[in-house]
């Protein structure tokens, strides 16, 4: 039985955790895994949205490449560790990312890096890459 499950049975109603299997994961990239949750009522575009962001050790993927989101963002590590913007990020260290700046191309310590990406709302959430190929890549990755 996985966390989600056994919260319910437990009278909790939704519970999890960034090591859950069962999260919604988006289709990966090389070595980076998404999962987008909502804070808030399912469904509605101006919720508050994390996306739980896994990154393995390795080469760039091209997910990580410099890009801005249209609203603001905190970028808070909860594993590992990653180094962005001149800045190494440990443990329950954070970044807060004003809309319209372009920031990116983390490079992430020896075991990676699990960290939450909180936003304003989904809409104001998505990427625009300053590299049109990264672009195209994340449209493939997560579609449309």
């Amino acid at each position: 039985m996985h966390d989600i499950e056994k919260a319910r049975k437990e009278g909790r109603g939704f519970y999890t955790n960034v090591w859950d299997e069962q999260l919604p994961w988006l289709p990966g990239g090389l070595n980076a895994r998404t999962a987008l949750l909502t804070i808030g009522e399912e469904g509605d575009a101006n919720a508050p949205i994390a996306g739980v962001i896994q990154l393995r050790p390795g080469p760039g993927d091209p997910l990580r490449g410099r890009h801005l989101h249209h609203n603001d963002a905190i970028n808070l590590v909860i594993e590992g560790a990653m180094y962005i913007d001149g800045r190494w990020l440990r443990p329950g260290q954070a970044k807060i990312v004003p809309k319209n700046f372009r920031y990116g191309d983390q490079i992430t310590g020896n075991d990676g890096v699990i960290f939450l990406e909180i936003f304003v709302d989904k809409v104001g959430a998505r990427p625009d890459y300053d590299d049109p190929s990264h672009m195209k890549y994340w449209k493939e990755v997560r579609g449309q």
